[in-house]
């Protein structure tokens, strides 16, 4: 039997350290566990040329100052499904879908933030649909123009089943199951 160097032997393991910190960093934060029943948890999916990063998510009529009073954590996913979990009851509104390059503002003023609020109810897990960026035009001093449409791909059995391994042993993939046989009656 033949000893490694310590050196070869650190530099594997620095490396197999780096692997793990990258790794985690590529992944969203997994689910927290419910807080109290009460809470709910919206879910969705959304496309666009560039990969979606960030999905704005605001209670309406709340003003968020971080790091003072942040706004409702929304974790995405590479295939670009995403979820919102431990909202409380109430209404909310998606303001702005998020790339590397661009920013998709949604709403602009009260009047399109009124139009596009989603009714969060206790205890429920709620599909908000799927969403499809698309006609973005760059413009040179302002942000340009873009379209966001509902698509009706993907499904939202198609989502519970991408969300269902992220969700694993919480009340979130309970709820996504309830969802499920919702759907199948």
């Amino acid at each position: 039997m033949r000893l490694l160097p310590v050196q070869t032997i650190r530099h594997t393991l620095y490396g197999l350290f780096t692997v793990i910190i990258l790794g985690a960093c590529a992944a969203p934060a997994p689910p927290m566990e419910i807080k109290d029943a009460s809470r709910s948890m919206i879910f969705g999916h959304v496309t666009a040329p560039e990969k979606v990063i960030e999905v704005e998510l605001r209670e309406f009529g709340r003003f968020y100052i971080p790091p003072f009073k942040k706004p409702p954590r929304v974790l995405v996913y590479n295939n670009g499904h995403f979820m919102a979990e431990n909202l409380k009851p109430g209404k909310y509104i998606i303001s702005a879908f998020n790339t590397k390059k661009s920013e998709f503002v949604l709403v602009n003023s009260k009047r399109t933030a009124y139009q596009n609020i989603i009714h969060v109810e206790p205890g429920k897990a709620k599909f908000i649909g799927s969403y499809r960026i698309t006609d973005i035009k760059r413009g040179l001093l302002d942000k340009g123009e873009f379209d966001v449409r509902r698509a009706r791909k993907p499904s939202e059995r198609r989502v519970i089943k991408g969300l269902f391994n992220a969700t694993y042993g919480t009340v979130w993939q309970a709820m996504l199951e309830h969802r499920m046989q919702e759907l199948r009656q």
